[in-house]
């Protein structure tokens, strides 16, 4: 039952894929290209600042998929994360409880939250592939 489990039973932990807040967005498309991943937490040292996916490189007029874009080598290096990044985020403390993160995902029609301890630090990502890897692990 989502109730009787917290988030960091369920959150991606280990090998957690971010990028730096001064990271250039050439970078977030070389991660996004090569991992199975479609959010990356932006950190400014240990502490997350922000979000980054590809809806928000195509609101810059910005395709991520390799080859579908015709974006200057220049436009990639100029543009940093920072330009980029959500920042209005919402996020899970890794005691909350599944069901508040599945309301959470739901209400605000999210694929991911970040897990964030008590000082802001990054300590996980919870998204809706971890969810159903759960779903079929329970059967």
């Amino acid at each position: 039952m989502l109730s009787d489990k917290i988030v960091s039973f369920v959150m991606t932990a280990d090998g957690l894929i971010t990028v730096d807040v001064k990271d250039r967005l050439r970078q977030v498309r070389k991660l996004l290209t090569q991992h199975p991943i479609h959010h990356l937490p932006v950190l400014d040292g240990n502490k997350l600042v922000g979000i980054i996916s590809p809806t928000d490189l195509l609101q810059l007029g910005i395709d991520v998929e390799e080859g579908g874009d015709d974006v200057p080598d220049s436009v990639w290096d100029g543009l940093g994360v920072d330009k980029a990044m959500e920042t209005s985020l919402v996020t899970l403390h890794p005691r909350d409880s599944l069901l508040h993160a599945v309301e959470l995902l739901v209400k605000e029609r999210f694929s991911s939250l970040p897990v964030v301890d008590e000082f802001g630090e990054l300590v996980g990502i919870l998204t809706t592939r971890d969810l159903l890897r759960l779903m079929i692990e329970e059967g």
